[in-house]
This record gives C-alpha cells, structure tokens and sequence, in this order.
C-alpha cells in the first residue's frame, strides 16, 4: 500500500444525503460479482497482545494530553483504567503507570497509521498470538522482527495485570461485537463486497481480510494500514451496526491505496493536474457508504452521518455527485469515471 496517501479519519457528525438508486445494469453486474466470491469475506481476531498495546497506546495519549484524548472512540480508556486501578496493589499500580508512561514517552506520540515502526510493532504483536488460554511471555528481536526488547519487557510486566484486571471485559466487548458483525456480514456482506469489487475492479483475497478486534485502537475507533493490518475497536459506538459493517469494508478498500494512487495519478497527468490528498479517502467514504446503503436504502451513510463533507474532503462532493455516483449507479467505465471526477476537480499544475 502507498502509504503517502493513506489518510485519516475525519470527525464526525453530519447531514444526510440523497439515496443512490442502483440500476438495474449495476444489479445483475453485482448479481455475477457474488457467484465469484471467497468463502470467507472478514476473519475476525481479538489477539491479546494487540489489546494490551492498543489499552496502553490510548492511556499513554491521554497522559500526554494529545488533542484527540477527548474523541468518543478513546475517550472513556481513563476512566476505565482509574476503576481497575482501585482493585489493584500499591506495586500493581505502580507497574501499571510506569507502562502507561513508558508509552506516553515512547509509542503513544506516534501515529498507529503513518509512522512505520509503531506500524511494524502492530503487525509482531498480531503475529505473537491471541494468548487467551496460556500467557507466555514475549520475545524480543530476532523471535518477532518489529518488537524490541524494550517494549516485550514493558508489555510482559503489565501482561498478567492487564489480563485479570481489564482483559475480561474487553474480551466480552469483542465477542459482542464479532457477534453482531458476523451477523451483518451473512445477512449483507456479499452483496456489499460484490458492489466494492465490481465499482473498483480489485480482487479480494480468497481468504478474507483479517480484522483484529481490539476494545480501543486509535482516536478513530478503526484503522487500516500496511500488508492488511485491519484494526476496529469493540468500545466505540461508531462501529456499532451497519456503520460497523461500513467501517470494515471501508478499511479493507485503503488496502487498494496503491492501485487507485496510480490510476489517479495517471488520469491526473493527462490533464495536467495534481491529485488532491484526501480525494481518495473521499471516494472510499463515498463508495463503502453507497455500497451499504445499497443493501439497507434507509441507512444513512458514515460520511454524511459524522459531518465529513463539512470538512477536509468537503469539495470532493460535488465532482463525486456529479461524476463517480452515476458510474455506481451503473453508467460509464471505471476509467472514464475517474478522469471525470478529475476533470471537475480545480485546476492546479503539476509540481
């Protein structure tokens, strides 16, 4: 994946917008789509060790009173480390807070999208194992290439705590949430991916994308990034029902960022322009939200739900009203669509 245009979540809250109608042409294209479709669309997780860092991550944000320490998705992480920590011992709590604090110095002040090495920690710790039924401790390098000694010695030390302390919770918030996901994704989820796969012209793995389910990620509540690292959070209400369902499958589409950069790209520099940062992002949010609303007609979509367009991808929506819903709907090739949106979008020279 280009990591260049991997971009963030924007804030939320919104208005709504129209629903898209999909044509009859679009209906039997998808109807073909799903005779094609992997035995598995999602493969849900809640790998312990993931938790456990995620818990810390946030906490250590908090204490270093970032910005985003007040988003709904982490918001609440404070609060329910304070309730824990009152059942804990004096050096219980002390082993506990220096953790947090060796992440508020460390990992917390790096982006669990963008910075490469806290990235890479991500993927060691989903590689280590769920560590459910037994608790062995981690290893360092070489054991798992991305997790330092550092780190594997501040995680062990607060493993056993986290595990009776707040584990059991998060893992009942996990399941709960694997419960009503998987329950979406029978009743919709081919139909959704038919519509993503078919509006894109990208494959989806035969084994399905694997989703790590973990109580809190980032101020997000859900992120995706390099070599499907998918990350969504049980304690946000934003990935509850089908808003959940959209979250998923629009995480999974960031997985394509390096195709859909390249075809920008190209269309951008037939007409000599540049592709805008967040265009991309706006198409995702665009299309995974259509592609819900498809199935469900009275759904609301993320974007217009949480007040996107009114914010950093605000003057993708026109060109993509004008240009990219009528290829949705079924009208026009991929390509041409695409140089459409880029065509309607302002001029500005290549750099």
């Amino acid at each position: 994946m280009a990591r260049s245009i991997r971009l963030r979540h924007q804030t939320r809250r919104g208005v709504s917008a129209s629903k898209p109608t999909v044509r009859p042409v679009l209906t039997a294209l998808i109807a073909l789509a799903t005779l094609a479709q992997p035995a598995r669309i999602f493969v849900f997780e809640q790998p312990f060790w993931v938790n456990l860092h995620h818990f810390l991550y946030v906490l250590g944000r908090n204490e270093l009173r970032a910005p985003d320490r007040t988003r709904r998705a982490v918001a609440d992480a404070p609060k329910e480390q304070d309730a824990g920590l009152a059942t804990l011992s004096p050096a219980e709590q002390a082993t506990w807070r220096a953790a947090v604090t060796a992440y508020g110095n460390g990992w917390s002040r790096k982006d669990a999208v963008f910075d490469s090495d806290l990235v890479a920690l991500t993927h060691a710790l989903v590689r280590a194992g769920d560590a459910r039924r037994t608790l062995p401790a981690l290893a360092g390098p070489p054991g798992l290439p991305g997790l330092d000694a550092a780190t594997a010695t501040i995680l062990n030390s607060v493993a056993p705590i986290y595990r009776a302390t707040w584990w059991p919770a998060h893992t009942r918030a996990n399941a709960d949430r694997i419960t009503a996901l998987e329950t979406l994704i029978a009743q919709y989820g081919a139909r959704v991916l038919a519509y993503i796969t078919h509006a894109y012209q990208q494959p989806w793995p035969a084994d399905g994308y694997p989703v790590n389910v973990s109580a809190y990620t980032n101020w997000a509540g859900a992120y995706s990034t390099d070599d499907r690292l998918l990350v969504v959070s049980s304690r946000d209400a934003g990935t509850t029902g089908l808003a959940g369902l959209e979250t998923i499958f629009h995480e999974s589409m960031h997985q394509w960022d390096g195709q859909v950069a390249a075809t920008l790209t190209a269309a951008a520099e037939r007409q000599h322009k540049t592709v805008p940062d967040l265009l991309s992002h706006a198409m995702i949010f665009y299309t995974a939200g259509a592609a819900v609303q498809s199935v469900a007609p009275d759904y609301t979509p993320y974007a217009d739900a949480n007040g996107i367009w009114q914010r950093g991808p605000g003057p993708f929506k026109a060109p993509l009203d004008a240009a990219w819903k009528p290829y949705l709907d079924g009208r026009g090739t991929l390509d041409a669509a695409i140089d459409a949106v880029i065509r309607l979008l302002p001029a500005a020279p290549l750099q």
